[in-house]
Parts: structure tokens; sequence; C-alpha cells
């Protein structure tokens, strides 16, 4: 209200005085309503210039005219709203924000006006180097260290349940779109959008293409002591370029994966271990600047603090925080991985978040959640990728008892899950979509409608599946196209499968291969039938004619079966690692007993004619000779995985689960019985199997991942019918040893940075170390190992007492995708292979991977 001063020479009779405050506080009221009527609104909405994501905290000003500046936050949307007098105002807005670069924009002469701004990432400070005396006392780190004194009241862990429900929307787009890459005809055809793509960006962004995006509404349910969760999808919807099944991404990207606790020591991002700036040993990894003591939100005053790490090659993270003066819980977070850290293709990762008190605890519980992932292109020629993911919880309610059923699964999808109501989303949906965000949907659909799209779309889900589709069927697996081995010379192979669009139960599938040296034809058949998704339930049956190899003739404990891998080995010389031909037919029935734990039984029966010399003396008539047999046998399999979600799809015959059970281990049990007479097999005989295997991660020491297998054959068999052990050890020969009774760990540890983050060199090329060691103790009954026996030759292939190890070190990330291993063998230096001749100590092993 403005004030008027008015001499008064008398004093002036009580009804007068009155009437004249009255006249007074009328006319204060008009004038003030005349300067609100010459207020300016400036709204707008403030991104970052590369990725398009919405930018929380940003501090957006104008400068008035005695010196001081009147401004307004940003949301945690990134929109703002800043009411300025139009009269003593400058002509210029401003906006500042930590490692971006300040802007400025003039301001519309209008008194309603919006004003949005993209913010360039400010390379130099996000680089700058802090150089402070010895003594300097850190009046951060005493923040720090009540932060953590009282992590165990604030951490959400300490609750014995919460709940809420979740809203989540994803975003993906290419960026950075190179020139050669327009000049292509998929984006020739795409050039005429670019047009409605800078209006998405704004005046200084950069215009990225859509390609797909989802929202999903769930319900989250969390127990401690038994640790117990569950999410439970109402609905969900998604749109975009080669997505076959929209209910996969909401399962895949559920509320569960877009959890972040900054109390936990390490963060787990793309499956690495980030140090959090919340960690116990704060002090050790990061440096820290409190840049506000009195730092208001809502009239509520916040320590905000800055923080980086001190080796810029640590995977830790940098940038801004905000703690409660009250009880040091964390309010804001707004932390970005480094740009030198040691990481693969993901040249931005951020993770912004904002949390919420519940009532009735003093834990604290995150109420929105944005992560942006920006993917680098892999060359000049090709695009990024962008991808935006968005959480919101409301209707947080703790400590709750909750009945045992409702964790019975991990996973629950709403019968009308995919069901098309925008009436629902409307009233639903946490926020409301802004017009960029529906021009985004409006894109998606021109872009995926293109035909040059759809094909290329197909393309990318060959080179991920292994194969192409078209119409009912799918074409593959390509890497067995084509092949070179010394006994068949080149080989040609076409097969293929049906999918849903033949049937979502019956699955039809097989090959055909010819062989230019041997000028033979192999082929396969196989039949299988989905009779349950849940629980996940089918059996099959099929025919295989082809050549088989001793060296690899069992299947290994790999959870998940490699294509690569196993076309690799179908080429090289295989007459050295046991080849033989085989007829086998196969029928087989599994089924999830419970989420975790799934249980197969299979029938085999093989017939065995090897390609090499090959004779074994029946132990009991040692005149009868074999030279070819065959074999039926029965075997049952248990698999525990605890921790794996198995995703639901109507669209994709195949059981799909996620997850590697956290740091869980997976236990395989495996039995198989031999039936002599049965379809003329010639063997009785039992083998037993127990396999574990685990990833473990070690925070800064990065991740170990071991292979604990062992294996009991009370049976007189053949040497091929027992355990060959070359295809987990590199410096063995093929066929050199094998066991009916041993047990073996394969170990690998992957150092990430730790080593060569200090060498100047290395760390500039992002090299890491990984360290290998390999042991087997096992031996051989003396009937099996005398029935080694080709022609008049006679060779030892037990163990002994004496266990077999291999050990080295490697480095891996080079170039990206290449791992070189340098093996070394330690023991049975001095055994002999059949010509006479001692084994090599030294093997070097390059494999292609594909680590972040």
């Amino acid at each position: 209200m403005s004030k008027i001063l008015l001499p008064v020479r008398k004093k002036l009779p009580g009804y007068q005085f009155i009437l004249i405050i009255t006249f007074l506080l009328a006319g204060g009221y008009f004038d003030n309503t005349a300067c609100a009527q010459h207020l300016k609104n400036i709204t707008g909405k403030i991104t970052d210039a590369q990725t398009g994501e919405p930018l929380p905290y940003v501090t957006v000003f104008v400068k008035l005219n005695n010196g001081t500046r009147k401004g307004a936050a940003t949301n945690f949307d990134g929109l703002y709203n800043l009411s300025i007098p139009a009269n003593i105002a400058t002509d210029s807005i401003y906006t500042s924000y930590v490692s971006y670069v300040p802007a400025r924009k003039l301001i519309p002469k209008a008194t309603e006006s919006e004003i949005n701004f993209q913010l360039a990432v400010n390379t130099k400070m996000l680089n700058a180097i802090n150089i402070t005396p010895k003594t300097y006392v850190n009046p951060a780190w005493e923040i720090m260290a009540n932060m953590v004194k009282h992590k165990p009241e604030n951490d959400l862990q300490k609750l014995k349940s919460y709940q809420y429900q979740s809203y989540n929307r994803i975003e993906v787009s290419l960026t950075n779109m190179s020139e050669k890459m327009k000049q292509r005809k998929v984006f020739k055809q795409i050039l005429p959008l670019m047009d409605s793509l800078r209006k998405i960006a704004g005046d200084d962004g950069t215009p990225i293409l859509p390609i797909f995006a989802s929202e999903t509404i769930s319900d989250y349910f969390y127990q401690n002591d038994p640790l117990r969760k569950t999410e439970h999808v109402l609905r969900t919807k998604s749109n975009g370029v080669g997505i076959e099944d929209e209910t996969l991404v909401s399962q895949l990207v559920g509320t569960t994966f877009l959890q972040y606790d900054f109390y936990k020591n390490y963060l787990r991002l793309a499956g690495k271990d980030f140090i959090s700036p919340l960690s116990d040993s704060w002090k050790t990894f990061y440096n820290y600047e409190l840049t506000d003591e009195h730092d208001k939100i809502d009239g509520k005053e916040y320590y905000k603090i800055e923080f980086k790490p001190k080796r810029t090659h640590d995977l830790a993270l940098v940038g801004v925080m905000w703690i409660t003066k009250d009880s040091y819980a964390l309010y804001r977070m707004d932390a970005s991985v480094g740009q030198d850290a040691n990481l693969n293709f993901l040249s931005k990762v951020r993770i912004q978040q904002e949390m919420a008190q519940p009532d009735g605890t003093t834990a604290w519980i995150p109420e929105k959640t944005r992560i942006t992932v920006q993917i680098a292109a892999l060359s000049k020629s090709t695009s990024g990728f962008i991808c935006k993911f968005y959480l919101s919880n409301t209707g947080m309610q703790v400590n709750k008892e909750y009945p045992e059923s409702l964790f019975k699964e991990s996973l629950v999808m709403s019968d009308d899950v995919s069901k098309k109501d925008e009436d629902y989303w409307a009233k639903n949906r946490h926020d409301t979509l802004t017009a960029a965000d529906k021009r985004v949907y409006q894109m998606i659909d021109t872009v995926k409608n293109l035909p040059i799209v759809k094909t290329y779309a197909a393309l990318a889900g060959m080179l991920i599946n292994g194969y192409y589709k078209i119409g009912k069927v799918s074409l593959g697996p390509y890497p067995y196209t084509f092949s070179h081995n010394d006994l068949e010379g080149t080989v040609v192979r076409f097969g293929g499968i049906t999918n849903t669009h033949f049937s979502d139960k019956l699955i039809l599938g097989g090959y055909l291969s010819y062989a230019f040296k041997d000028q033979k034809f192999k082929y396969s058949g196989s039949v299988d039938y989905i009779f349950s998704r849940k629980p996940w339930s089918q059996f099959g049956v099929s025919y295989l004619h082809d050549i088989g190899q001793t060296g690899y003739q069992y299947e290994s404990f790999a959870i998940n079966g490699n294509n690569v891998f196993n076309a690799s080995i179908r080429n090289g010389q295989i007459s050295t690692r046991g080849p033989f031909f085989q007829n086998v037919i196969k029928a087989y029935i599994q089924t999830d007993l419970v989420p975790n734990l799934r249980a197969r039984l299979n029938f085999t029966h093989s017939t065995f004619d090897p390609l090499t010399p090959f004779e074994y003396h029946d132990p009991e008539d040692y005149e009868k000779v074999y030279h070819t047999y065959q074999t039926s046998e029965v075997g049952a399999e248990l698999q525990w995985r605890p921790g794996i979600r198995l995703l639901q799809s109507s669209k994709i015959n195949k059981r799909i689960t996620v997850g590697n059970g956290g740091d869980n281990p997976t236990v395989t049990l495996r039995y198989i019985h031999g039936f002599k007479g049965m379809f003329d097999a010639d063997f009785n005989y039992d083998k037993f199997f127990v396999n574990v295997q685990q990833k473990l991660h070690m925070g800064i020491l990065g991740k170990g991942e071991y292979s604990l297998t062992g294996g009991y054959i009370p049976s007189n068999v053949p040497f091929t019918l027992v355990e060959n052990h070359r295809f987990s050890f590199n410096t063995m020969r093929f066929l050199e040893f094998a066991s009916d009774r041993y047990a073996s760990l394969t170990y690998t540890q992957h150092m990430e940075g730790l080593i060569t983050n200090s060498i100047p060199l290395l760390k500039s090329l992002n090299i890491r170390t990984v360290a290998v060691v390999d042991i087997l103790e096992g031996s051989l009954s003396t009937i099996n190992n005398e029935a080694f026996r080709h022609g008049r030759t006679i060779v030892d292939r037990s163990l002994g007492a004496v266990p077999y190890v291999e050990a080295g070190y490697g480095v891996e990330n080079i170039l990206k995708i290449i791992r070189v291993d340098f093996l070394y063998r330690l023991t049975h230096l001095d055994h002999l292979n059949g010509r006479g001749e001692l084994p090599d100590q030294f093997a070097t092993r390059v494999t292609l991977q594909f680590r972040l």
C-alpha cells in the first residue's frame, strides 16, 4: 500500500478523522489496484538445450532500479512464474544455475508474457578445479557429518512398510542427427517434420526426433523384514516405432526400476555401482561447497551444497543438493554423471529427485524423480538417443500391515491394463501434458507409419533378437547363416520360426543347411506349445540331424543362450574337438512352480557316429567294442533365481525374465539317467550336477562374477559321455582332461577403473583391468580312464590328485568393445598329448563384448 503524507495543522473532530482515514484507505486501495494493473506476469519453462529435459531449481530474476533483484525458482517440471512491477524493472530477464551458462532475454511489453529458456551446459565450470589452503575448514563438512549421523532416521529403509501410487512417463528420441545421416533415404522422408521438431525444442534448443513415448500408473507396495515388494500395474499406454507389446515397457521400466536411494553408499545405474554423494565415506570421494546456508524454498530454509568427485574418472556424480536444517534430511537432489567418468556409450546421465515426508514418520520418500540418459552416437554418420524417465508418487502410506498373499507375485498386470480410455488418463495422470508433450505423441504417430521407418525398425529388431520378421515367420538366427570349418568347408544355413501372428501358443521352427565340402544337408525341426503364460508352462519336441562336437557336447549352465558364441564354435578346426554325426530326438516339458523356481523334464534319444577314430570296450565284456552307439536318457532340472521378474506378454512367444536378482545367486540342480535297451540304447548311467553362479557388486572394487559347478557320474561310460572340460578352460587342449567326478570354479573380477583411472594415458582411453582365475579339481575312475583308447594308444585323461589351474589378467574396453585376456597355465605343465607334445603354457583370448 502506498503512503500519503498530509500536513495536519489542527485537531480534527473524531468523525472527520474517521472519514479522512477511510478516504485515505480507499485511496490507498485504489492506488494499489492501479499498480497491480501495471504488474507484468512472466511465465515459462526452462529446459536443457541439448536434451530438452526440464531443469528444476533454476533461478529466474530481473534486476531492479534500486540495485536489488526480484526472482523465482523453477519447480520440478522446469516451470516458473515471476511477477514484476513494470515501471521499475530493467528490460531483461536472467537465469542462473550451477553448471549451466547464464542466459538473458528481453522482456516483451505485454503484461502477460511467456519466456522459455534453453540453457547450454557450462563445460568450463564442470571441469574447474578449486584450490584451497590446507588449513581451510570446509563449512559443508559439518553439515555432511550431521547428514550421515541422521541417516537412520531419515532413510525410508527404516520403515516397516510403505506404499504409494506411481505415475511414470518415458520418452525416447533421436538426437544429434549428422548431416550424412540426414541425406539417407529414411531421413529425407522425415525432414519435412523438422519445423515441428524445432517448435518442440525451442529457440535455442536442439531438435530431437521422438520415436517412443509411454505412460504407466501403478500401485507399489514395499515391506521390510522379511523383504517383500510388488507392483500392480493399473493402466499403461505407449506409442512408438517397432513396439510389439506396449505392456512390456511398463514392466521393463516400471516403478521398481526407477527407484534411487541416495542414502545408500552406492547407486546402481546401468548395472554399475556409482558412489553416492551421501555415502558414509563422503569425504574420501567428493569435494563439497556450501553455496547457500539460507536458501528458501516455499518459506523454509535449506542448506544448498554443491559436490563433485575428487577423481573425475571415478564412477561418481556431480551436482547440487538441498539438506533440511532441522533434521539434516535430503530434500532435493540434482546429480549427473561426470563427463570424464569411465562409462561407455552414455554421454549423459542425470537424476533429479524431490523428497516428501509422509505423516507419522521421520523418513523421507521420493515424491518426484526425473532421469535423463543420453546415448552417444556410435559414429559420426549415426544418431544418438535421449531417454527421459519421469516418476511421480502420491498417496503415500507407511507402516501398514499387509497380508503375505499381496506379495505372491512381484508384478501384477490388471485385466484392463491396455484399455484405451483418454478420460482415465485425464483424471489419473499426476500432471498435465503440455502442448509440447501432445505434439510428441502426434509426431510419433507420423514417424512410425512411414514405410522406410518400418523397414529400419525391422532391421534393428533383427540385430537385437537375431531374427528378421516377415509376416507370420521370423527368419534366423542370422549369426548361423554362414560358417566355415575344416570338415564341412563353407556352410550355408537358412532357418526360421513362427511368431505370434501365426499363433500365440503354437511355435514351429527349424533350419536347413548345406556344406559344400562334404556335400551333405543338415537339418532340424521343432514344435513347441505354450499351454500357460501364468505360470509359464510349455512343452515341445524336436529332431536334429547335424554334426556335434565332443568338446562342446554338453550344455553349459549359462543362464541366457548366446547365439554368437554357439555360431562361432561351428567354425575353425572342429576335427580336433571330437566331431560326430548325430540324430537327436528331444521332448521336454517345463513350468514355473513358483515365480523364481523353474522345473524342466527332458527325454532325449541320440545316435553317436564319430568322424574320427573311436572305440570303446565294454568293461563287462572287453571283447565287445563300440564304434558307434545310441543313448536314451531322461533328465530333470530345477533352477532357482531369486529376485528375477518374469515379464508377461501375449505378443512374444518366449519366456522373458529381467534382472539378475540383484546380488542373489542362481542355483541349478540337474539329474540325468540313461536307460539301456530303451529304443536300442546301449548304456545305463546316472549323472548328477549342481551349479551356482552369481554377480557380486563390490562398489569401488568393481564387479565379480563366478560360476561354481560340481558333477558326479558313478557309471562306466565312454569318454564322450563323461565331462570334457575344455568348455570353461582356455589353456586346456580339447579332449585333454575329463572327469566323472569334479568341482570347478571360474571367477572374473572386473575392476572397472580402480587401477587405470590413476594412470593418465589409460585414463584418457577409458581402459579397464580384469583378473581371471579358473580352477578344476576332478578325477576319472580307473575303468573310465582306461576306456580312452584310440587304436593302440592309451592316453591318461585323469587329473589325478593335482587340480588344474589357470590364471590371468586382461584389459577391456579397448575401443569400447574389445577385451584381451592373457592366461597362464599353472599346473599339469608336463602332460603329453597323444603325439607326445607338451602343452602351451600361455594363451591369449580376444573377445567382443558390450559393457557400459
